[in-house]
């Protein structure tokens, strides 16, 4: 082995093969099963070194990332072609999520502290609902005689979540209350190989829950979403404060029980989607996950990429105000405004029927999807 090669070696630099341009059929197994797959080395080393200088240079980029060099990292990569073979052509991101989560210790100092034999609670979610803490007190809310389940049934369709996000309802008929997409591929920027790291976890396996749920919620009458059947729009917690955005109990109790053991991870019901710089996740939307608490010295770097297939009869494909790449509910604008639709073309139905069945956007998953389920 020659000096440069042992020299590179000793900088740490890795010198295994990058991941191949398609998902292999064990991966694709994987997929159908977990809902998630990790592509080791998916993203070129200058991709990732270019994306995390700009990162820490223009600390505005940590939410949405609208840079050709943040975008470059699912642009630029293996990732178009590996998600146009596995699902099929979609519209590339114009826009990225920055997640980067700072550490609890800097510099070995504790800066929030964190008891890993009593840690808080951990669960996931699904991107595009209206989410967060509602702006109403329970008491008001119940001495008006409302129900917590069906809060907002009332509401205004334009309305968006407390913290902006998604809309409060997706369509004015308000039958649907959440958004969606097709896949999240989440390209990572530094090591997150040891958990604690705050890394991406996941409900593995919760894909399959969260689409017999959607099925349940349109069979029962619907509406989809928090606010329809079987899920509650807001969940007290304590001091006269409810949240909006919880996974309900007939979505988490179907969830496969994991029990997770790993050294330094305190949620046994999460899996920590553990990668290096340049690996990348592909994850179902429908697959519940989320961030964790990072109990390291350093921040967690993640670029995380909100990918739909394409969908013929949408005008919209492309449109600078969806935000595509970031929007988690492409149905409506980033902000929230309505579009106007051809006659013909209903996207909310046509999301509708996605969210009951998911792997229909998935064309190169078909032979393995029929497999397994012959199984």
């Amino acid at each position: 082995m020659d000096g440069s090669l042992d020299a590179r070696e000793q900088m740490g630099e890795r010198m295994t093969a990058s991941h191949a341009n398609v998902l292999s059929d064990e991966e694709k197994v994987q997929l159908y099963h977990d809902g998630y797959v990790v592509l080791k080395n998916a993203v070129d080393p200058s991709l990732t070194s270019a994306a995390k200088a700009l990162i820490s240079q223009q600390p505005d980029l940590i939410v949405y990332g609208d840079n050709p060099i943040i975008n470059g990292v699912y642009n630029d990569s293996i990732l178009p072609d590996v998600l146009d073979e596995a699902m099929g052509p979609h519209t590339r991101p114009l826009n990225a999520q920055v997640a980067v989560v700072m550490p609890n210790r800097v510099d070995g100092v504790v800066k929030r502290a964190f008891d890993a034999k009593n840690p808080p609670p951990m669960h996931g979610h699904v991107d595009g609902g209206w989410a967060g803490l509602c702006p109403e007190k329970v008491s008001e809310i119940k001495s008006r005689g409302q129900d917590l389940h069906t809060w907002g049934e009332d509401g205004d369709p334009h309305s968006m979540g407390p913290a902006g996000g998604a809309p409060l309802w997706q369509d004015r008929e308000k039958t649907l209350a959440i958004g969606s997409y097709t896949a999240l591929a989440a390209v990572c920027l530094n090591d997150q190989r040891k958990p604690g790291k705050g890394q991406f976890a996941v409900h593995r396996g919760g894909h399959h829950a969260a689409e017999a749920l959607f099925k349940r919620q349109r069979e029962l009458g619907g509406p989809l979403g928090g606010g329809g059947p079987l899920w509650p729009r807001l969940v007290e917690t304590g001091n006269d404060t409810a949240f909006a955005g919880i996974m309900p109990p007939a979505m988490y109790e179907a969830y496969p029980d994991d029990n997770v053991q790993l050294d330094g991870w305190p949620w046994p019901g999460l899996t920590p989607v553990l990668m290096e710089e340049g690996d990348a996740v592909i994850a179902l939307h429908s697959l519940p996950h989320t961030a964790t608490p990072n109990m390291s010295d350093d921040p967690r770097m993640n670029v995380l990429f909100r990918i739909r297939r394409l969908r013929d009869d949408n005008p919209y494909e492309g449109d600078v105000r969806i935000g595509w790449g970031v929007c988690d509910h492409p149905d409506r604008t980033l902000g929230g405004e309505f579009l106007e639709y051809p006659a013909g073309y209903n996207p909310y139905e046509y999301s509708i029927d996605k969210l009951c069945d998911h792997w229909s956007e998935w064309d190169g998953m078909k032979t393995i999807v029929t497999a397994e389920r012959d199984r």
